[in-house]
């Protein structure tokens, strides 16, 4: 699979040694990746949920009306608080936040989705009653499409060294045809907006043309399944979906013509996010500053070998940015590791998506942070979501069961200090 950005000769000895088994596969001299700025100008020390501190003051006040419309409840219109009422009838949580803490991943719930949780519920076709998306919440004189409860059982990958790895699969009791689906942390969201189409277009192989066994294919940027191509879209669509919310995007609530249920409360407007409103949350998401990566003392090994174990093939380092209105937006050289494309990674991970069943975008690294990990939360640790990976993947897996437990935690340690 080539990739625009890197060196020639780089990308040919990576796709050369993807197709190597783990003992034969290659040591790539290189540099290491620059240790700090990893989200460019919005590299900061400050959390990942604040406004860059690059921003000046005039500049974080206007970003003060997106902050509130993500942060703060929604409620049922009418309402005093009229700028941010018309809730439901049927949603999944009543503010941005309350999935994205801090802006960050949600938690798969313990039991039940009658808990509070970011993890929703995706249909694998359009329902005529339940639309795209499974409301767990309801306004009062409502009821709730349903609730879905949870169990683990285990399973267990032995390694090289004789370490047991736990490997823990959730199993919902539900209505069929449920795809879950965990708030992922919103780091660098504007520029992953802010890279050309063009770029991310150029590393597609969807016929794997070159022989490398990775065959991404491109559809857009955002979401688990690459579902919507700008930040815009993908904010439009969790408020219609999540919320309840309608905008000039999304008008109607899914499976509002179908079922008049869904549409009957009081409305707060229409749409009842206004344009302006909705922008001024994607601008807030996309000035949220990313945390500057930090150089481990196993930086260099680590990096090694995540190249040496054929992660560089889908999880792309280094991006360019367009032409942007915001500066520290515009032409940044960014580190977000990811290709952005969408890659069969096997039927462990596998959903009842159709023809999307066992295809991902590939997720971001920077900015890991803590677990959960993978789209369901089941992976509690980086080693756990990386033993689950399967197709496309599954040579850099059996490298990576190959390692020592040192090169192990060299890797793991690369990947915690991105």
């Amino acid at each position: 699979m080539r990739s625009p950005f890197r060196p020639a000769l780089l990308a040919l000895l990576l796709l050369q040694g993807a197709c190597q088994s783990p003992e034969n596969a290659p040591t790539i001299a290189i540099a290491p990746l620059p240790p700090d700025r990893v989200g460019g100008a919005l590299s900061s020390d400050a959390p990942a949920n604040q406004l860059s501190p690059a921003l000046s003051p005039r500049e974080r006040l206007e970003h003060s009306l997106g902050a509130s419309f993500f942060n703060k409840p929604w409620v049922s219109a009418p309402s005093n608080t009229h700028d941010r009422d018309g809730l439901g009838p049927l949603f999944n949580a009543h503010s941005c936040s309350a999935c994205h803490p801090r802006a960050g991943r949600g938690m798969p719930f313990e039991n039940s989705s009658t808990e509070s949780s970011g993890l929703l519920f995706r249909l694998s076709e359009p329902d005529p009653v339940f639309g795209a998306q499974l409301q767990t919440r309801a306004l009062p004189g409502f009821r709730a499409e349903g609730q879905v409860s949870l169990q683990y059982s285990e399973q267990t990958v032995s390694l090289n060294d004789g370490d047991i790895i736990r490997l823990r699969r959730p199993h919902y009791q539900a209505r069929q045809g449920l795809s879950p689906r965990l708030a992922p942390r919103l780091v660098g969201m504007g520029l992953i907006d802010a890279i050309p189409q063009s770029a991310i277009a150029a590393g597609a192989d969807p016929d794997d043309r070159d022989g490398d066994g990775i065959s991404g294919r491109v559809a857009g940027r955002f979401g688990w399944k690459a579902e919507q191509e700008s930040l815009k879209d993908q904010v439009a669509k969790a408020f219609v979906e999540d919320l309840g919310i309608s905008t000039s995007l999304f008008p109607h609530s899914p499976g509002c013509e179908q079922n008049p249920l869904r549409c009957a409360a009081v409305s707060g407007g229409t749409p009842e996010l206004s344009d302006s409103g909705l922008q001024a949350v994607v601008d807030y998401l996309s000035h949220l500053s990313v945390p500057r990566a930090r150089q481990s003392k196993t930086h260099s090994e680590g990096w090694r070998l995540f190249q040496r174990a054929g992660c560089t093939a889908c999880h792309q380092a280094q991006w360019q940015t367009g032409k942007h209105s915001s500066p520290l937006l515009a032409e940044q050289t960014i580190y977000p590791f990811s290709d952005f494309l969408l890659h069969d990674l096997g039927p462990a991970l596998a959903d009842p998506s159709g023809s999307l069943a066992k295809e991902w975008r590939t997720s971001p690294l920077w900015a890991l942070g803590d677990g959960p990990y993978l789209h369901d939360g089941r992976a509690r640790t980086l080693l756990e979501a990386i033993f689950w990976h399967g197709g496309e993947a599954s040579h850099s897996v059996s490298r990576v069961q190959q390692f020592s437990g040192s090169e192990r935690a060299a890797l793991l340690e690369f990947l915690r200090a991105l």
